[in-house]
């Protein structure tokens, strides 16, 4: 099981990123992937911020058991019985709010992923968007799914975008869990705003 690498080459691509008050000036075309496949050139933001419990969180971002599409889809485990984790992606790599970038993604209607977990139950919150006014240079609108159970069958989740904000989308997606008592194993593919 290794680390999620970074599949993008859009920092290089841009080279005015936005300042504190205004939006990011990045054009982009929908659907806008988080996650397509590995290696994958459609791939935007980077799973660079891990949080909680991280040396209890494993990733894998080529896994090949039963991918929604294409080759591969993402696989995470979470191996603490108690305390909690998740990965946060960022744009840029490793920022938490102190310096610009993120991208413009109005005009998206939805964020929407697929998801599945190794046994049924498993119990998941998603949201994007969680640095706030307190940072210097913070997301622009978040939303979130809470405490979903996922079942052993691909099923498609969706975040309502309608009436937020997206001119400066900095963290992109998010995972995180609590323990649930036992090591937690999901999967997550095709993850896009639309």
């Amino acid at each position: 099981m290794g680390a999620i690498v970074a599949a993008t080459g859009m920092a290089a691509s841009r080279s005015n990123l936005p300042a504190q008050d205004a939006p990011a000036t990045n054009g982009v075309q929908f659907p806008f992937f988080i996650y397509d496949d590995k290696g994958s050139t459609n791939n935007h933001f980077v799973p660079s911020g891990w949080m909680g419990s991280t040396g209890s969180i494993q990733a894998d971002d080529g896994c090949t058991n039963n991918p929604h599409t294409g080759g591969t889809c993402l696989r995470f485990a979470y191996n603490a019985p108690d305390q909690w984790g998740g990965v946060v992606w960022q744009d840029p790599v490793n920022d938490w709010g102190d310096v610009p970038g993120g991208w413009n993604l109005t005009g998206a209607k939805k964020l929407s992923f697929w998801g599945r977990g190794e046994k049924g139950g498993e119990i998941v919150s998603f949201k994007f968007g969680v640095l706030g006014p307190d940072k210097k240079y913070s997301d622009s609108a978040t939303g979130e799914s809470t405490d979903l159970k996922l079942t052993r069958q691909w099923t498609i989740y969706t975040i309502d975008l309608t009436g937020k904000n997206l001119t400066r989308v900095k963290t992109g997606f998010v995972w995180t869990l609590s323990g649930q008592g036992h090591p937690v194993i999901f999967y997550l593919d095709d993850i896009r705003y639309e």
